[in-house]
């Protein structure tokens, strides 16, 4: 999460949805208010508002610095088949768990993961992206979503809206991107992922066939109960 004082934002970082990127080029402007955040860098939404009395300071307070409702809030989101690629290579190739060494293949991994295997479960990254952009009242609190298969344009358009345009000179994508993820899935791994992440799948308008959303959105977003019905289409058309 990247949370700035001077053009009043928060960025709401999903894990393997491009944040490395933007984190990168937010750090290089003014404003960033680091003792806001927790120390895991994939806080939700719903967590950091709970968490900010007990991190503001004196100062913030007798400046009346509250983010809770006056930033613009912005995350992306991406295809889950996709993105449980992307992680699983990313584990494979980095090693970063010790229990990566017990997994044999990606095919393994997703039903560890659908057994309820605890080391798997406790990933940032296996938590439904709903969870980060979502209040207890399930609304999901944002100015702006973004779609990490439209990365570039929709970061220029949000950085645009805050008032600092910013481009994307690189963004982080490794080599499994170059793959198609829909080569590593079986009928069986595609219902995994299919099961697991069925809301989102649903309210982001993913299906497995294909990378990039049926409905993008790429705009302001109200309740999470409004998209999968279609009747967000006309913001769709707008942006699109």
């Amino acid at each position: 999460m990247v949370v700035n004082t001077y053009y009043k934002f928060i960025f709401v970082h999903v894990p393997k949805n491009g944040g490395r990127s933007v984190k990168r080029i937010l750090a290089t402007i003014r404003g960033n208010r680091k003792h806001w955040m927790a120390v895991s860098n994939h806080e939700t939404l719903g967590d950091f508002y709970d968490n900010f009395k007990t991190r503001a300071t004196w100062r913030d307070k007798v400046f009346r610095r509250n983010p809770s409702s006056q930033y613009f809030r912005f995350a992306f989101v991406r295809n889950p088949w996709d993105r449980m690629s992307s992680l699983y290579h990313f584990l494979t190739e980095r090693r970063a768990r010790d229990e990566v060494d017990a997994v044999r293949s990606f095919k393994h991994f997703l039903q560890q993961m659908q057994e309820g295997v605890p080391w798997i479960l406790n990933l940032h990254s296996t938590r439904s992206q709903l969870e980060y952009l979502t209040l207890e009242d399930n609304r999901v609190c944002l100015d702006y979503l973004g779609h990490f298969e439209f990365l570039e344009d929709d970061f220029a358009a949000i950085s645009e809206a805050f008032g600092c345009p910013l481009t994307l000179s690189h963004v982080n994508r490794s080599v499994n991107s170059q793959v198609d993820y829909r080569t590593r899935y079986d009928a069986e791994m595609i219902e995994i992922v299919a099961s697991r992440f069925a809301e989102e799948i649903d309210r982001f308008g993913y299906v497995f066939e294909q990378s990039s959303p049926r409905r993008r959105f790429s705009g302001p977003i109200d309740y999470v109960r409004d998209w999968g019905d279609g009747t967000r289409q006309g913001d769709v058309d707008k942006v699109a």
